[in-house]
C-alpha cells in the first residue's frame, strides 16, 4: 500500500493541483467578458472587425501576389510593415501566436467638440487576459523606445486609469486594459470613456452587421454612407456624380478573403434613389441570367446585363448621361421613323427581353453580342419590316460550314453619303440561337461561339471559371443585375481606368470577376482576382491624356519613374506634355504647327531635360516643367523632313533640303558637312564605341537607294555611301526605296551597318561599305521597320505580321503573328524584361496590340497588351522590389504603365 501512496503523492496531487489552476486561470478569465465591439460606438464612420488576426496575417504573407502589391508606387507605404511582418522571428514564436489569437476590432470615430476624428482599438486577449489584471507591474518590465507608464493616482479612477503612451512627434496612442480587452486609442478622452464601463456602445447587440458574416471573413467592414463617399467618391468625379443619385438606407458592410493566390471581396448596402427611373430598377428583384452558362469557353470577357429590359436600363442610364444621351435617343427614335418606318419602341424594345451580354473569344478580335428574345414572332416581324426599307437588306448569301449566317447590310448608297459624315456604320452577322440573338462583325466569329455552345464548351465548365467564380461566402446572392468577367490581357474593366491607389491594387490581378445582385434596394456586390499563374505583367494605372490635338502614339521618358525626378513625354499635335509618373501631374506646352518632345541629356543630378522642336525649326531646351533653358528657344528656320532624335548633349534636325542641323544645350547651332541629295524622312541613327568612336547613319529615301556611314561631325567614311542597287551572282537587287534608318550595331569587335529595303532586300554593311557575306539575302513579304539587334540576332517583321530571326551567318527563322500587321505606325525593339541578360522582342502594329516573344519565339504571358506605337520601357535595376515597366499609349486615349512580375 505504501508503494500506490507514494504515486498518489508524487504525480496525481501535483497534477490536480495544475489541473485546478489552469481551472482558476480559465475562470477568471472568463469573469466578466465582453466582446470586442462592446467598445466600439454605433456611431463611428468606419469600423474593421477581424476576428481571427493570425489568419488574416498569414493569409496576407502567404499571397502569391504580394511581392507585385509592394511594387505598387502607390502602396509603398505598406512595405515596411510587410518586411517587418516577414523578417521579425516574433511571427514564429508559439506564445506570441497564442496571445495574438482573440479578436481584434479597430473604428475610426466622429471627433467631439470640434476635435479630429478619433482612432479606436480592442484586442481580446482571450485566456491571457488575466494578465491585465495585473497590468501596473509591466511598467516594471517593459522597456521600449517612446514608450512610457502613466499612473495618475488614486484621486482619479484607480488603476483603470493607469496606462502605457507610445508617444511620437505625430501623435500619441494610449494603451490600457479593460476586463479581457487591451484597449489602443489616440484620443485620451476616448480612452477614459472606453475603459471607465460607460462607454456609448451601440454596436455589442447584434455586432452591427445584418447582412456580412464576419466570422466568414479575414476582415469584416462597416462603413458609414458618408465615409463611403468620401472614400471612393472623392477620389473620381465621376463615381461622385453618380453617388449623389443614391440614397443609402444603411451602413455599408463589406467582407474580404485572402487566398493563395485569389482574393474575394464582398459588399453590401440598402440602396435606393430619388430619380424613379433608376429607382425602379432598385426596387426590383434581379434573377441568374441564362447567358452566362452559354459563353463559349475561349471567352476572355464577357460582360452581363440582366437588371431590366432596354426600355428600362436606357430611362435609368439618362440619370448619370443626362441630356446627351436623351438627345441621342430622341434621335435614334427620329432616324428609325425615317429610314425604316419604326419608332425604336418597335425596333427594340417590344421584341428583347431583360438580358444583354457581349463577350470576347480567345484569337477573335470581334467580340459577340448576345440579346435575350421575350418575343420572337414579334422579333421576326420587325426585321422583315427593317428589311423592305430603303435603309438595310438582309444578305443570306453566306454559308460556312453548312451554317448559313445572315448580314445585315447598309446599302452602298447610303454608306457613301454616311462617310461625308464620316459615318461608317457596320454591316453585322447575326445568328438566332434558341431565344438569344447573337450579333458580330465576324461571321467566323459568329460560328465559333455557336458550334461551342451547341457542343457545350462552354465557360462554366472551365477551371479558369470555376477557380475564380467559387461560392458565395457569408453574404447571399439569388441572382444577378449585372456581372464582369475580364481578363486585362484583352480587356480593360471600367473600374481600372482610372489612376487612384484602389485601382493601382486591383491592377495586379489579371483576371477578375466582378457580379452584382439587386433584390428589392438590397445591393450585394461580389469582386473575385486572381492573379494568373506564373509571371507576366500587371496594369499599375492609367490616366486619360486629353488635349487639342490628338496624343501622339510614341512616348519617351527620362529618369526613374518611381520617383519624383523623372518624366514622360508626348506630343500631341501643336501641344507637348510633361508628366510626372510619381503623381500624374501634367504640364502642357502649346505653339504653332506640329510639336515633337524627346529627352535631353541632364544637366545635373536628379534634372530631367527636354528637346521640343516644331516643323519650322523652333527648338526649346526645357526642364521636367517646360520651362525653357537660358538662351532658348533657337530659331533656325529649317523645314524639318522627318522627326529630331537628340544624341550625345545634341538634337539633331533635318531640313528638306538634305542638310542635317544640330543644337547643343548652349544654343551653337552647326550643320553637318554632309549634304545629301535627297532629304532624309528619318532621322539619322547614331552609335558610340569604346567610349571614343562616334557613328552616325543615314539614309536619304529616293530611287537611288543609297545609305551612309559618317562621323559625328557628319563627314562621310571612305567608301561611302553604299548602293542597295546591284546585282550578285544569283539574284539582282534593284529595290531602294525603304522606310527608316539604317541600324548601327557591332558584333565580334566590328563595327555593321544594316538596311532592308521595302521589297525584303536585307542588307548588312561593315565599316568600309563592304557587304558582309552571306548579305544581301531576301526576305519575303513587305518592310516598313527596320531591324534591331539582341546581341546576337537581328529580328524584323514585315507588314503581314511575320516576324522573322537572322542571324550574322543568315540563318533565316520566322513565325507568322495571326491577325496582325505592321507598316509605318509600327514599331520593334528589345528589351530584357525578366533580368536573364537575354532581351525579348516587343512589337506594335497598326492595331491596339503590343507582342512580345523570347527569342525562341514564345510568346510572352499577358501579352499582347492594348497598346499601340513607341512605348517607352523602364528597367528595374538591381533592386529587387524595383520590377521593369512598360509606358504606352493605347486607341482610348490612355497612357497604361505595366508592370513586369
Amino acid at each position: 500500500m505504501g508503494k500506490p501512496k507514494r504515486i498518489v503523492k508524487i504525480f496525481v496531487i501535483p497534477l490536480c493541483i495544475i489541473v485546478f489552476l489552469a481551472l482558476v486561470w480559465v475562470g477568471f478569465s472568463m469573469i466578466g467578458r465582453v466582446r470586442t465591439d462592446a467598445l466600439i460606438p454605433a456611431s463611428a464612420d468606419f469600423r474593421l472587425s477581424i476576428h481571427h488576426p493570425l489568419r488574416l496575417i498569414d493569409g496576407i504573407l502567404s499571397h502569391e501576389s504580394l511581392q507585385e502589391i509592394v511594387s505598387v508606387p502607390a502602396l509603398a507605404a505598406a512595405v515596411p510593415i510587410i518586411d517587418m511582418l516577414k523578417e521579425n522571428p516574433l511571427m514564429e514564436n508559439r506564445l506570441l501566436r497564442f496571445a495574438a489569437r482573440g479578436a481584434v476590432e479597430f473604428a475610426v470615430v466622429p471627433g467631439r467638440g470640434g476635435h479630429p476624428a478619433a482612432m479606436i482599438a480592442a484586442w481580446d486577449m482571450g485566456f491571457l487576459s488575466p494578465l491585465l489584471r495585473v497590468f501596473p507591474v509591466f511598467s516594471r518590465l517593459v522597456s521600449i523606445p517612446n514608450l512610457f507608464f502613466v499612473q495618475p493616482g488614486r484621486a482619479a479612477s484607480g488603476w483603470r486609469s493607469s496606462h502605457f503612451e507610445y508617444r511620437t512627434e505625430s501623435m500619441t496612442l494610449f494603451i490600457g486594459p479593460y476586463r479581457n480587452l487591451l484597449v489602443i486609442t489616440n484620443n485620451f478622452e476616448e480612452f477614459e470613456r472606453r475603459t471607465s464601463g460607460h462607454s456609448d456602445n451601440g454596436a455589442a447587440g447584434s455586432g452591427g452587421y445584418s447582412v456580412i458574416r464576419p466570422a466568414a471573413f479575414d476582415a469584416a467592414f462597416l462603413i458609414s454612407p458618408e465615409f463611403f463617399i468620401d472614400l471612393f467618391g472623392g477620389q473620381d468625379d465621376e463615381m461622385m456624380a453618380a453617388l449623389n443619385h443614391i440614397d443609402f438606407n444603411s451602413t455599408v458592410e463589406a467582407g474580404l478573403l485572402v487566398h493563395a493566390q485569389k482574393l474575394d471581396f464582398h459588399l453590401a448596402a440598402s440602396l435606393s434613389s430619388r430619380q424613379a427611373a433608376l429607382n425602379r430598377l432598385l426596387e426590383q428583384r434581379a434573377h441568374v441570367p441564362n447567358i452566362t452558362e452559354r459563353f463559349p469557353a475561349a471567352a476572355q470577357y464577357a460582360t452581363v446585363l440582366s437588371a431590366g429590359t432596354l426600355d428600362e436600363l436606357l430611362q435609368a442610364a439618362q440619370v448619370f448621361s443626362g441630356p446627351d444621351l436623351a438627345d441621342t435617343i430622341r434621335q435614334a427614335d427620329r432616324s428609325s421613323r425615317t429610314l425604316l418606318r419604326l419608332p425604336l419602341d418597335e425596333l427594340l424594345y417590344s421584341w428583347s427581353g431583360n438580358e444583354f451580354a457581349v463577350f470576347g473569344m480567345e484569337g477573335r478580335p470581334h467580340p459577340v453580342y448576345a440579346i435575350h428574345i421575350a418575343d420572337e414572332r414579334k422579333r421576326q416581324e420587325i426585321f422583315e419590316r427593317a428589311f423592305r426599307s430603303i435603309a438595310l437588306r438582309e444578305n443570306v448569301r453566306l454559308n460556312l460550314d453548312g451554317t448559313r449566317i445572315p448580314q445585315i447590310e447598309v446599302p452602298p448608297f447610303l454608306q457613301s453619303l454616311l462617310r461625308r459624315w464620316d459615318i461608317i456604320l457596320p454591316s453585322p452577322y447575326y445568328i438566332i440561337h434558341q431565344d438569344y440573338l447573337l450579333v458580330s462583325e465576324s461571321a467566323e466569329t459568329l460560328l465559333s461561339a455557336l458550334r461551342a455552345i451547341q457542343r457545350n464548351e462552354v465557360l462554366p465548365r472551365t477551371a479558369a471559371w470555376r477557380e475564380i467564380a467559387g461560392t458565395s461566402s457569408g453574404i447571399a446572392n439569388s441572382g444577378e443585375a449585372f456581372s464582369l468577367y475580364y481578363s486585362l490581357d484583352v480587356s480593360m474593366p471600367f473600374f481600372l481606368r482610372r489612376n487612384t491607389v484602389l485601382s493601382s491594387f486591383l491592377g495586379v490581378y489579371r483576371q477578375g470577376l466582378l457580379r452584382m445582385n439587386i433584390d428589392r434596394g438590397q445591393v450585394n456586390l461580389s469582386l473575385s482576382l486572381i492573379p494568373g499563374p506564373g509571371g507576366g505583367i500587371t496594369l499599375v494605372s492609367s490616366i486619360p491624356i486629353e488635349t487639342r490635338g490628338r496624343p501622339s502614339n510614341r512616348v519617351f521618358g527620362a529618369g526613374d519613374t518611381r520617383t519624383e525626378h523623372s518624366r514622360l513625354f508626348l506630343s500631341a499635335g501643336d501641344t507637348v506634355l510633361s508628366i510626372n509618373p510619381h503623381d500624374y501631374s501634367i504640364r502642357e506646352l502649346t505653339g504653332q504647327g506640329q510639336h515633337w518632345i524627346i529627352p535631353a541629356a541632364s544637366s545635373g543630378q536628379n534634372a530631367v531635360n527636354a528637346w521640343v522642336v516644331n516643323d519650322r525649326g523652333r527648338v526649346t531646351l526645357v526642364d521636367s516643367d517646360l520651362e525653357p533653358a537660358q538662351g532658348f528657344p533657337v530659331l533656325t528656320g529649317l523645314r524639318i523632313s522627318a522627326p529630331p532624335v537628340a544624341y550625345n548633349g545634341k538634337v539633331y534636325l533635318c531640313d528638306e533640303d538634305g542638310k542635317v542641323h544640330a543644337v547643343d544645350v548652349r544654343g551653337t547651332v552647326s550643320v553637318w558637312e554632309t549634304s545629301f541629295f535627297a532629304a532624309l524622312r528619318s532621322p539619322p541613327s547614331f552609335l558610340t564605341v569604346s567610349g571614343t568612336r562616334s557613328f552616325a547613319a543615314a539614309y536619304p529615301k529616293s530611287f537611288f537607294g543609297e545609305i551612309w556611314l559618317l562621323d559625328s561631325d557628319g563627314n562621310a567614311l571612305p567608301n561611302w555611301p553604299a548602293s542597295l542597287i546591284f546585282d550578285s551572282e544569283d539574284v539582282s537587287f534593284d529595290s531602294g526605296i525603304g522606310f527608316g534608318s539604317p541600324l548601327l550595331f557591332t558584333h565580334n569587335n566590328r563595327v555593321l551597318v544594316a538596311f532592308i529595303s521595302q521589297a525584303g532586300d536585307f542588307f548588312i554593311f561593315d565599316e568600309y561599305a563592304a557587304p558582309v557575306p552571306p548579305f544581301p539575302v531576301i526576305l519575303e513579304g513587305v518592310f516598313f521597320q527596320q531591324p534591331v539587334f539582341d546581341g546576337e540576332y537581328l529580328w524584323l517583321v514585315s507588314a503581314e505580321g511575320v516576324l522573322f530571326r537572322v542571324s550574322i551567318d543568315g540563318e533565316i527563322l520566322l513565325q507568322s503573328i495571326a491577325g496582325f500587321s505592321v507598316m509605318e505606325e509600327g514599331y520593334i525593339t528589345v528589351f530584357d524584361s525578366d533580368g536573364d541578360r537575354i532581351p525579348e522582342i516587343f512589337i506594335t502594329g497598326e492595331g491596339n496590340a503590343l507582342h512580345g516573344f523570347t527569342r525562341h519565339f514564345r510568346s510572352l504571358e499577358g501579352f499582347p497588351l492594348p497598346l499601340w506605337g513607341r512605348p517607352y520601357f523602364t528597367d528595374g535595376g538591381t533592386s529587387t522590389r524595383r520590377r521593369p515597366e512598360i509606358f504606352g499609349m493605347g486607341m482610348d486615349g490612355r497612357l497604361y504603365r505595366w508592370q513586369f512580375r
